[in-house]
Protein backbone atom coordinates (compact mmCIF):
# COMPACT_ATOMS: atom_id res chain seq x y z
CA UNK A 1 0.00 0.00 0.00
CA UNK A 2 1.02 3.48 -0.55
CA UNK A 3 -0.77 6.60 1.51
CA UNK A 4 -0.34 10.00 0.26
CA UNK A 5 -1.79 12.20 3.06
CA UNK A 6 1.17 14.76 2.17
CA UNK A 7 -0.36 18.36 2.00
CA UNK A 8 -3.22 18.71 4.68
CA UNK A 9 -3.97 19.70 7.72
CA UNK A 10 -3.15 16.86 9.95
CA UNK A 11 -1.77 17.58 14.19
CA UNK A 12 -0.83 13.95 15.10
CA UNK A 13 -0.96 10.49 13.55
CA UNK A 14 -1.45 7.26 15.96
CA UNK A 15 -0.77 3.78 13.72
CA UNK A 16 -3.14 0.63 15.21
CA UNK A 17 -1.29 -2.11 14.86
CA UNK A 18 -4.38 -4.45 14.67
CA UNK A 19 -5.17 -3.25 11.38
CA UNK A 20 -4.52 -5.05 8.08
CA UNK A 21 -2.96 -2.58 6.07
CA UNK A 22 -0.37 -1.83 9.41
CA UNK A 23 1.36 -4.65 7.90
CA UNK A 24 0.81 -3.97 4.50
CA UNK A 25 1.91 -0.55 4.22
CA UNK A 26 4.96 0.41 2.07
CA UNK A 27 5.22 4.01 1.75
CA UNK A 28 4.23 6.78 3.52
CA UNK A 29 4.05 10.26 3.20
CA UNK A 30 3.05 12.77 5.84
CA UNK A 31 5.02 15.68 4.72
CA UNK A 32 3.71 19.26 4.44
CA UNK A 33 1.14 18.94 7.24
CA UNK A 34 0.68 20.15 11.03
CA UNK A 35 1.90 17.31 12.88
CA UNK A 36 3.22 18.79 16.28
CA UNK A 37 3.74 15.81 17.97
CA UNK A 38 6.71 14.15 19.87
CA UNK A 39 9.25 12.11 18.59
CA UNK A 40 9.65 9.72 21.27
CA UNK A 41 5.49 9.09 20.57
CA UNK A 42 5.31 9.26 16.72
CA UNK A 43 7.87 6.80 16.24
CA UNK A 44 7.54 3.69 17.97
CA UNK A 45 4.52 2.17 16.36
CA UNK A 46 5.53 3.05 12.86
CA UNK A 47 4.52 0.12 10.70
CA UNK A 48 7.62 -2.45 10.94
CA UNK A 49 7.31 -2.66 6.91
CA UNK A 50 7.63 0.33 5.65
CA UNK A 51 9.99 1.21 3.15
CA UNK A 52 9.74 4.76 2.58
CA UNK A 53 8.57 7.09 5.36
CA UNK A 54 8.59 11.30 4.72
CA UNK A 55 7.76 13.45 7.58
CA UNK A 56 9.34 16.44 6.02
CA UNK A 57 7.71 20.15 7.08
CA UNK A 58 5.89 19.64 10.22
CA UNK A 59 6.44 20.40 14.04
CA UNK A 60 7.72 16.83 15.13
CA UNK A 61 9.39 17.81 18.15
CA UNK A 62 11.93 16.43 20.67
CA UNK A 63 14.94 14.40 20.03
CA UNK A 64 14.68 10.86 18.16
CA UNK A 65 14.72 7.94 20.02
CA UNK A 66 17.63 5.79 20.23
CA UNK A 67 18.03 2.90 19.55
CA UNK A 68 15.70 4.01 16.71
CA UNK A 69 12.81 1.41 15.85
CA UNK A 70 13.84 -1.83 14.01
CA UNK A 71 12.44 -1.09 10.22
CA UNK A 72 14.28 -3.42 8.97
CA UNK A 73 12.74 -2.82 5.42
CA UNK A 74 13.13 1.04 5.10
CA UNK A 75 14.99 2.61 1.98
CA UNK A 76 13.94 6.34 2.54
CA UNK A 77 13.95 8.05 5.74
CA UNK A 78 13.21 12.02 4.88
CA UNK A 79 12.28 14.13 7.97
CA UNK A 80 13.69 17.57 7.06
CA UNK A 81 12.71 20.64 8.40
CA UNK A 82 11.04 19.41 11.94
CA UNK A 83 11.74 20.84 15.80
CA UNK A 84 13.77 17.77 16.20
CA UNK A 85 16.67 17.69 18.69
CA UNK A 86 19.43 15.91 20.27
CA UNK A 87 21.48 13.24 19.29
CA UNK A 88 21.73 11.73 16.32
CA UNK A 89 20.55 7.80 17.33
CA UNK A 90 22.20 4.80 15.63
CA UNK A 91 20.67 4.09 12.55
CA UNK A 92 21.96 1.17 11.54
CA UNK A 93 20.95 -1.38 14.18
CA UNK A 94 17.16 -0.47 12.84
CA UNK A 95 18.52 -1.25 9.28
CA UNK A 96 20.96 -2.13 6.83
CA UNK A 97 19.10 -0.88 3.56
CA UNK A 98 18.85 2.72 3.74
CA UNK A 99 19.51 4.54 0.75
CA UNK A 100 18.49 7.99 1.77
CA UNK A 101 18.36 10.00 5.05
CA UNK A 102 17.34 13.55 5.25
CA UNK A 103 17.31 14.74 8.14
CA UNK A 104 18.32 18.46 7.56
CA UNK A 105 17.01 21.69 8.68
CA UNK A 106 16.43 21.09 12.61
CA UNK A 107 18.12 24.00 13.43
CA UNK A 108 16.22 27.13 12.11
CA UNK A 109 13.55 26.45 15.29
CA UNK A 110 14.70 26.99 18.96
CA UNK A 111 15.28 23.34 18.69
CA UNK A 112 18.72 23.92 18.16
CA UNK A 113 18.27 20.78 15.79
CA UNK A 114 20.73 17.71 16.19
CA UNK A 115 24.05 17.82 18.14
CA UNK A 116 27.23 15.74 18.79
CA UNK A 117 28.74 13.60 16.23
CA UNK A 118 28.14 11.54 13.71
CA UNK A 119 28.89 7.86 14.91
CA UNK A 120 31.16 5.87 12.81
CA UNK A 121 28.62 3.15 13.00
CA UNK A 122 27.13 5.08 9.50
CA UNK A 123 29.65 3.42 7.68
CA UNK A 124 27.37 0.09 8.00
CA UNK A 125 24.95 1.69 5.77
CA UNK A 126 26.47 -0.11 2.68
CA UNK A 127 23.48 0.87 0.71
CA UNK A 128 23.42 4.74 1.58
CA UNK A 129 23.36 6.60 -0.97
CA UNK A 130 22.16 9.71 -0.01
CA UNK A 131 22.63 11.35 3.23
CA UNK A 132 21.65 14.83 3.94
CA UNK A 133 22.87 16.26 7.47
CA UNK A 134 23.08 19.92 6.46
CA UNK A 135 21.81 22.81 8.76
CA UNK A 136 21.79 20.52 12.12
CA UNK A 137 24.34 21.63 14.68
CA UNK A 138 26.90 18.58 14.18
CA UNK A 139 30.46 18.82 15.27
CA UNK A 140 32.68 15.92 13.36
CA UNK A 141 31.91 13.50 10.76
CA UNK A 142 33.64 9.91 11.30
CA UNK A 143 36.60 9.14 8.89
CA UNK A 144 34.88 5.62 7.76
CA UNK A 145 32.10 7.78 5.99
CA UNK A 146 34.54 7.66 3.09
CA UNK A 147 34.16 3.76 2.90
CA UNK A 148 30.10 4.10 1.89
CA UNK A 149 31.09 3.28 -1.57
CA UNK A 150 28.25 3.87 -2.98
CA UNK A 151 27.41 7.33 -1.21
CA UNK A 152 26.65 10.20 -3.86
CA UNK A 153 25.27 13.03 -2.08
CA UNK A 154 26.60 14.06 1.79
Amino acid sequence: IHANFSNNQFTCVRFKRHNPAYETLRVLDLSHNLIDQNASEFFPNIPFNVEELFLSDNGIRGALPDPFPMLEHIRRFTIANNNINGPLPEFSRATTRMRELDLSSQRQTESGGLTGTISPYFSRLDDLLVLNLAFNNLTSLPSDLGSLQKLKIL
